[in-house]
This record gives C-alpha cells, structure tokens and sequence, in this order.
C-alpha cells in the first residue's frame, strides 16, 4: 500500500509504519503541513496512529476523519489528566484508533507523554499490533543535551518488534539526540539554513550535491530517503483538511463522528465520572493539619488562573483521600574497627509507587524506585554492580558477586526487559550498561525521623496498596551487607482531591492535608 503524500511519489504505508522516520524543516518550510499529510493518508487508510501534538495545530484533522482528540483544552474529547492510559493505549492498539495527544495545553508535557507511551509500549509488547507513534518538536522529548524520555529511546530501538513505527518530526536536528536521530533509516527533509543543523543531516546524504541544496528548497519541497520510497525531491500535496491553531472560532467547526468513537469515549469517560467512594474509616495514620474549608477555600482561590485564560472552572468531587504508606524498621550491619554492630534506621515507603518517601515537611518523593520493584535481590545487586561501574560483562559481574554466570544471564535477561540496562556486542564480548539514571540510593540516605501516626476517625476514600511488602524487602536487602526490614507497619497519609470542571473537559487537583501544598505528580 502507497500513501500519496506527493504527486511525483508515495510511500510504503508497512516500511513507514514499522519502521523509524525523520521529518525535519525548518520553520515555514512545511514540515507540520508533511505531518499532516502523512496523518490524512494514514486516517484515510485505516492505519492506527496516534500525533503527540505540541502546540495544538492537529486537531483539524477531525473536520474529515474520525479521530480520538485527548487533552486539556476545553474541546477536547478526552481529558489527558483524567483519561486511563493504559485502557487508552489498550484499545488505540487493538482496534487502530487514530489519536491526537495534545499536550499544548498541559502543565507538564514531558510527564504526560511519558506517561502514554510507556502505556503503548506495554501493551504493545503483549498484543504486538502495527501502530504508528508521531512525535512533534522531538528535541522537547529526547534532546542532545539533557534528559531523554526513556520510552522514546525504548521504542526507538525495540519498538520494530512490538509492531510500533516512530516518526519523529523537529526544526532544529542539531537539538536532537544524536542516539534517536541515528535510528531513522527514512528520512523526509525540507529546507534548512543554520550551518549545525545541516551538518547534523549530512549523515543522511551520500549526495554532497543534494546536501548543499537544503537552503534553496521552497516550502513544501522535501528530499525523501530511505525504505519507503527511491530516494528524490518532491513536492508534498495539498491538504485536504485546514492547518490551524486552536482559536475560539473552532466552536462552530464540522467534527467527523462515528459509532464506534463515540462508544470508546463514553467507555473511557466511564472511570472519569465514577463517583468517589467516600466511607468513615476507622485507621492509623497522620492527622490532617488542614480543614477541609481551608482546603476548598485554597483550591477555589487557585482556579483564578484559569479565568486569566478564559476558562472559568467549578469544583466538584471534593473530598478527603488517605494513601498508604510503609513505616519500616531497617536492619543493617554496621562494621567498626574492631568488630561490628547492628543498627536500624527508619524509613517510608509509598504504598501505591513503592518509592521511597519523605514525610518530614509534608509528602515527598526521596528516590524514584518504582521501576525497580518486582526484581529480586540477585536482580537489584547485578543492576547496582552496572551502574556503579557504568559498563560491565557477564564474566566481571559474575566475579564480583560470587555467583554462577547462569545466574548472573537470568537477572541481565530480566533487567533488559525492563529497559534498565542496554547491552552491545564488542568482538566475541557482550557489554552492559545503564539504560536509565535510576541508581540504589545509599542507606543512609533514605534514613528518616519516626513521625507519629495516631488513630484516625474521618469521611474519606481510603485508597488500596498496590505494593507487596515482599517487593520492598526484596529492595531492602539490596542496599548492603545483612541489611533487612524487621519491622513494618502499614499507616495513611492524608490529601485532598477536587476536581475541576471545565466546558468540555476536567482536571483533578491534589493538595497535601499536612502541609497544603498542591501535588503536581500524583499515580
């Protein structure tokens, strides 16, 4: 199957759709309007995709086809801060559901996309559908200098196998990583003038003579390269949907509907309108410092933002939420000079993310360890050995763990499907290393005061663990020599929740009872 995205050539729909594509012009040489194009022919042809849309300028699209529009804008069909990513992704894979996750409006991008495609990449290792990832201003997401999203390098480097194809798209290359940008075996390139930026595609172009064109090309002209067509300059076609950004005259716009959209959306909607389930508990746990009026009056003051913006929100669903967290007595062996003792420290563990927590000025995150959870210490002790030496062979693990290099292939095998190590193969030597900047804090570090937790009598949803205590042992014994939990103690941790109505779409609000402080992040 082609997709006439040009009057002098199409594409291979399978070799773009599995495969890793560059789009790359600079500003006012058409690479959004190509994005596009490429978006109406895949819509066209039933070809599941979803757009990661940065500044809100895809959602024209719906004027012809039927496309799922997830975001914060108030019309917006799913709300991004409430939607179930995982259902999302579930049902985007199994039925080609075409998406637009616009993210233009969202307090914090990167989060939220995060978020999706590592919902995406999960349930396409299970169910491995053909599906199309398009990501917009690519050097916001994975740039060449500073943090990458490591869903993006995962799917970047083993999405092929899972049936997931990536499309990068970006002005400037010279910003992108280097490592994602050298995974595009296609590329479709525009105009470009700044000295870097061709430098940073010359790699693409064996042709020095097509290389020292990119400034002369009009807008719309683009070199296409690679498997999904003979390498030429073309010109892309006309679109057959408006390119626009959001403005409020959209309101009057003609959106193409089906059955079956509608459908997904209401079932999707269904976890976003659940009433919550507020109950008098009985429990341990820290005792709220602020009211509930203070609270509501703190919230209500907040949604003053929004009116400078146009959008006016009423508060709905709120209530109080007691989340649970771990009190632990850690064990250690502590050696002296002459001889060694045992002490133990105290520390606090999430019980929905498992991260190590603090609890000293209100509710924070110490150490981002949730990725972590569900190895073993054998598992957790070779991935310490590899972060520690950044690069390291089965052999030398082998050695410094004193164990059977069996047994040091079963914990790699476990920690490369978790997308925590990488491995590369050097002459007969294969070398791993840290695919992630998640390390084993030092025990000292998680070490935190014992706060005293009472007996709680409120009207509140009480929220479920998710956390086996086996795992956090597990984890434990990780961190050092004789180390282990000796006493646990599960106790709750107030906050909390509104929930804001817009026009056409909602955002949740989380605010800490003990300190009232408003949480940005909150699984």
């Amino acid at each position: 199957m082609e997709l006439a995205i040009s009057p002098e050539a199409g594409i291979d729909a399978d070799k773009l759709v599995t495969g890793r594509t560059c789009i790359i012009g600079q500003s006012g040489s058409g690479k959004s309007y190509t994005v596009a194009v490429i978006c109406e022919e895949l819509a066209k042809n039933n070809i599941g995709f979803c757009i990661i849309d940065t500044e809100g300028e895809y959602f024209s699209l719906k004027d012809k086809y039927p496309i799922l529009w997830v975001g914060s804008g108030e019309n917006c069909e799913l709300s991004i801060e409430n939607v179930d990513y995982k259902k999302l992704a579930e049902k985007a894979l199994r039925k080609g559901i075409p998406i637009i996750f616009d993210v233009s409006e969202v307090d914090n991008p990167r989060e939220a996309v995060s978020k999706f495609l590592r919902a995406i990449y999960k349930i396409g290792s299970k169910i491995k559908q053909p599906y199309l990832i398009i990501i917009e201003e690519i050097d916001k997401f994975a740039p060449q200098r500073g943090n990458i999203l490591k869903e993006i390098e995962e799917i970047s480097r083993r999405g092929r196998k899972r049936g997931l194809g990536l499309i990068i798209a970006t002005q400037r290359p010279a910003l992108v990583s280097k490592n994602i940008l050298s995974q595009c075996g296609n590329q479709i390139i525009g105009k470009l003038t700044i000295r870097n930026d061709i430098d940073a595609v010359k790699l693409f172009f064996p042709n020095k003579e097509d290389l020292e064109k990119l400034p002369q090309l009009k807008p719309g002209q683009f070199f296409i390269q690679g498997d999904i067509s003979s390498p030429k300059l073309v010109k892309i076609r006309k679109r057959e949907t408006r390119h626009r950004a959001i403005t409020p005259r959209i309101l009057g716009r003609r959106v193409i509907r089906t059955k079956e959209l509608e459908e997904l959306e209401a079932e999707l909607k269904e976890k976003e309108e659940t009433t919550p389930e507020v109950e008098e508990v009985s429990t341990i746990g820290i005792k709220p410092q602020i009211s509930k009026e203070e609270a509501f009056q703190k919230i209500k003051k907040s949604t003053r933002r929004f009116k400078f913006f146009g959008r006016s929100a009423l508060i709905s669903g709120f209530h109080l939420i007691l989340r649970p967290i771990f009190s632990c007595d850690i064990k250690y062996l502590k050696k002296k000079i002459i001889g060694h003792e045992f002490l133990t420290i105290h520390a606090y563990f999430d019980g929905i993310t498992g991260n190590i927590i603090s609890l000293d000025k209100g509710f924070s995150i110490l150490f981002d360890i949730h990725e972590l959870l569900g190895l073993d210490t054998n598992d957790l002790e070779v991935f310490n050995i590899i972060t520690k030496k950044k690069k390291a062979t089965t052999t030398e693990i082998a050695y410094l763990l004193k164990r059977s290099p069996e047994s040091i292939r079963l914990s790699l095998k476990k920690l490369l499907e978790k997308g925590l190590i990488r491995d590369k193969k050097i002459g007969r030597s294969r070398i791993y290393f840290p695919f992630t900047k998640l390390r084993l804090p030092p025990l000292k570090k998680i070490a935190k005061k014992k706060i005293e937790a009472n007996r709680l009598k409120v009207s509140a949803k009480r929220l479920e663990s998710k956390i086996d205590s086996k795992e956090l042992g597990a984890f434990v014994r990780s961190l050092g020599e004789k180390v282990d939990i000796v006493n646990e103690r599960k106790i709750y941790y107030p906050f909390y929740k509104a929930t804001l109505i817009f026009k056409n779409s909602k955002k949740e609000v989380i605010m800490d009872a003990v300190s009232g402080k408003f949480i940005k992040s909150f699984q």
